[in-house]
């Protein structure tokens, strides 16, 4: 039953050979990345165990190196990335031999260079952007609608659904609670990881409304009112019922980024962001010592015992990160501190599996790109629909997230797609962008029945 997975292979080898690899990346990769689960694996003997969107990027990808290679340029962002798979897959095989390294060399392949790259030489043109989005965000805001259920009832439907398929898989999917509520996870295993995923669908949704690129209908179903509403109501309502803290942080963060790219002295508005981000920071550390500083004898809230265990996270496992801190420990070998074998925090986890160097190509990889698509915007005339801003506030809010939580399941290769999408707008070397979000929707009214409103049905 769990060589299911191949149909997401077969979906996408039909979809590439019929029409393209662009055509399949739009409408059945993203959709497979988007709902369904990241967790279940087809255990295939002698070979790595693909979950459904590694097996269906497999042919996307292969047909994008045959027909798009000879037209690659490498850039400084092509080596942070291939740097950053390489040092992971390099420790887990030194660390651990071959034959415990081979999935993650294949995760390294399918989740990071494969969506990168696939983003990266595909994505072409502004209609290729809002197709892009729209598929992105309409399949966040079906993971919101079907897992208003799981916060009522505290059943995960896509673990109800799909569990028969894998028996013995998918053990840690476990509802967690707080303040007495559910939080949902949709298909992604984990409620922060969800509220990543849906924080991403909802800058990208704030684009297309900004833009006008939303049509009256969505997936043929007629809804009263404007479509924009129905969406940011039900992605809202999804990022609230995650009950997730990090990407909420994240999210504010990432729309403090869009409000720079609002106004008309951005510069000013810049630098006086960069400004609340360091204060901010350091009153945050300050208010954080206090909330910390227990005394004797007083009960701790859930909030306290959490933030003091990811504070004593990083004093105890400082020294043993340092100690192989070239290429870390392994995925499985890394010493556990009694009672703290779960890590909250990517970049310290990072660290202890993989090591400093490919911690230090994913921390560059983010900033690298925040800056250019930062300097990109501020270069452009002032507008609400910016793509480049968008992007940034995406990077933005998944840096802060990967605090409370490890890149792992379907934000992995969601990250590395949109990191391969901003590439792919910065080194469009004849593309201008539009002046208004009316340009935009303009230029994408053109092409509705030429082949972008297809994507939809």
């Amino acid at each position: 039953m769990q060589y299911v997975v191949y149909l997401a292979l077969l979906v996408t080898t039909i979809l590439v050979w019929q029409h393209s690899a662009k055509h399949a990346l739009i409408r059945a990769y993203l959709p497979i990345l988007l709902l369904l689960p990241d967790s279940y694996r087809a255990m295939t003997p002698g070979l790595p165990d693909p979950s459904f969107n590694q097996a269906a990027i497999l042919p996307i990808f292969v047909a994008i190196m045959v027909s798009k290679f000879k037209y690659w340029r490498p850039s400084i962002t092509d080596g942070l990335v291939f740097g950053f798979a390489f040092f992971v897959a390099y420790s887990e095989y030194s660390n651990a031999g071959y034959a415990e390294a081979q999935n993650l060399m294949f995760a390294m392949l399918t989740s990071v260079l494969a969506p990168y790259f696939a983003a990266r030489l595909c994505l072409e043109t502004p209609i290729d952007d809002v197709a892009t989005a729209r598929v992105f965000v309409v399949c966040c805001v079906i993971v919101s609608a079907v897992s208003i259920y799981q916060f009522r009832f505290g059943l995960n439907p896509w673990s109800v659904v799909l569990q028969p398929f894998f028996p013995g898989q998918g053990t840690g999917w476990v509802t967690t609670f707080r303040y007495g509520v559910a939080r949902i996870a949709g298909p992604f295993s984990h409620a922060i990881l969800a509220g990543i995923m849906l924080a991403m669908a909802w800058r990208l949704a704030r684009w297309l409304e900004w833009g006008k690129c939303w049509e009256t209908l969505v997936l043929r179903i007629p809804l009263p009112g404007k479509t924009s509403n129905w969406v940011n109501g039900l992605l809202l309502l999804g990022i609230i019922m995650t009950i997730a803290r990090g990407p909420w942080l994240g999210g504010v963060a990432g729309g403090v980024m869009m409000w720079v790219s609002r106004g008309k002295e951005r510069g000013k508005r810049l630098k006086l962001v960069l400004c609340v981000f360091v204060v901010g920071g350091l009153i945050g550390q300050a208010i954080l010592d206090s909330y910390l500083d227990i005394k004797p004898g007083t009960v701790m809230t859930m909030s306290q015992e959490s933030a003091l265990y990811r504070k004593e996270l990083m004093q105890k496992y400082e020294a043993i990160a340092l100690d192989h801190a070239a290429i870390g420990w392994g995925r499985n070998t890394w010493p556990k501190v009694g009672g703290m074998e779960s890590i909250d925090n990517y970049y310290l986890l990072l660290a202890l599996m993989h090591g400093i160097i490919a911690l230090a190509f994913l921390v560059l990889l983010m900033a690298w790109m925040v800056v250019r698509l930062v300097i990109k915007g501020l270069r452009e005339p002032a507008s609400p629909n910016s793509l480049a801003f968008t992007f940034a506030s995406i990077i933005v809010m998944v840096f802060i997230s990967l605090g409370t939580v490890y890149l792992g399941e379907q934000p992995m290769p969601a990250l590395f797609f949109i990191i391969g999408w901003a590439e792919a707008l910065l080194t469009r070397a004849l593309t201008k962008v539009p002046a208004s979000p009316v340009t935009l929707a303009d230029k994408t009214n053109l092409a509705i029945n030429g082949g972008f409103r297809h994507v939809m049905r």
